[in-house]
């Protein structure tokens, strides 16, 4: 990893933003760098730039001071629509921004907004827009998520700190999770969270493989809320339809705190590589997920962080992409069986009631 800035003016910044307006579980990985900023800097006024729908994720961080949202698909559409954007951020007067997941919008947003010092990738078209670059692929997936975001503040920072995923569960969100599992017949009892959908940026573990699994766990007295968004609906209903005794469905039914919320007072989360994968692991819940071969999604890079998550993987040599039926290993995720899920489940929900 290489860096190229011009710094010999730069002075510790006074208003930094951050931005990040991808998806859920990319901006949980990206809260670290809310933390270190934080301690590398405890009298700036710190702000992050999210899409709508992420917003309840990084509400009430302990080192934020204030979030602004980018929203592509309305207020900042089209031209004058970025323009508002450009606006937007040139009234806060940054004096730096780090850029982690970059687009040339954004860049150009940030270089017309007049921010002094702009920090993002150096191997895009579009990188002469930032003035302190960063030269490291992110695409062969060899460190975590995390750790590439941490490079991206060190040039800012020159410091090697680094932190977790912090998300704060509002005590109302709590309250209201608790309520509903009292009227589900769960109260404080253990359960376990099936989420089988995902945001289709990688190979999922197959519905069909999710329904035998919730059948065994429930007959075997476990008990299942198995959750989604609204768009995942249909295949909920696939799943639910095909189990003798269906589990507590909860789709489309919280917002992203009361989601969280749930995740923190569940016993086990069992999902796809997706957001509520690292809402759960944030909040120090056990996680068992399902990850695919394809190097860019490899749990190398996008994986739990922590040591209490058991991530399961075909055994099947890595990838670069899905070819699907080309591939002679096609259908790869039905290599993880079951049978071994449920083996990993019963393992975890042992020593969680030894305790």
């Amino acid at each position: 990893m290489n860096n190229s800035a011009d710094t010999s003016d730069f002075k510790a910044p006074e208003r930094i933003l951050v931005i990040r307006t991808d998806r859920l579980g990319d901006v949980i990985l990206s809260t670290p760098v809310l933390t270190v900023l934080r301690e590398q800097y405890p009298d700036c006024h710190l702000a992050m730039m999210v899409a709508p729908y992420t917003r309840d994720i990084i509400e009430g961080h302990p080192a934020l001071d204030h979030i602004l949202i980018d929203d592509a698909n309305d207020t900042h559409k089209g031209l004058p629509g970025f323009f508002r954007l450009v606006k937007n951020i040139h009234k806060h007067g940054f004096d730096a921004v780090i850029i982690l997941h970059p687009t040339a919008r954004l860049a150009m947003a940030c270089r017309l907004a007049g921010v002094p010092h702009r920090i993002g990738t150096g191997y895009r078209g579009y990188s002469l827009l930032f003035n302190n670059r960063v030269f490291e692929h992110r695409k062969a997936g060899n460190r975590h998520e995390v750790d590439y975001n941490s490079s991206l503040v060190r040039a800012l920072t020159k410091d090697v700190t680094t932190a977790v995923p912090n998300i704060q569960v509002p005590d109302e969100s709590r309250d209201l999770i608790k309520l509903r599992l009292i009227e589900w017949g769960i109260g404080i009892g253990p359960f376990v969270v099936l989420h089988p959908g995902s945001g289709g940026s990688a190979r999922d573990w197959p519905a069909s493989s999710f329904a035998a699994l919730g059948s065994k766990l429930i007959a075997s007295g476990i008990q299942i809320i198995m959750t989604g968004g609204v768009q995942e609906h249909l295949l909920i209903k696939s799943i639910v339809k095909s189990m003798p005794d269906p589990p507590i469905i909860a789709v489309g039914m919280f917002s992203v705190k009361q989601l969280a919320a749930l995740l923190d007072i569940a016993s086990l989360c069992i999902t796809n590589s997706t957001g509520p994968l690292h809402i759960s692991a944030a909040l120090n819940t056990p996680t068992i997920s399902l990850f695919c071969p394809i190097i860019p999604c490899s749990p190398t890079r996008w994986g739990p962080v922590g040591d209490i998550h058991t991530v399961m993987i075909p055994d099947v040599p890595p990838c670069p992409r899905c070819i699907e039926e080309a591939c002679p290993y096609f259908d790869c995720m039905t290599r993880i069986s079951v049978d071994a899920v449920y083996t990993a489940v019963r393992e975890i929900m042992e020593t969680i009631t030894r305790r």
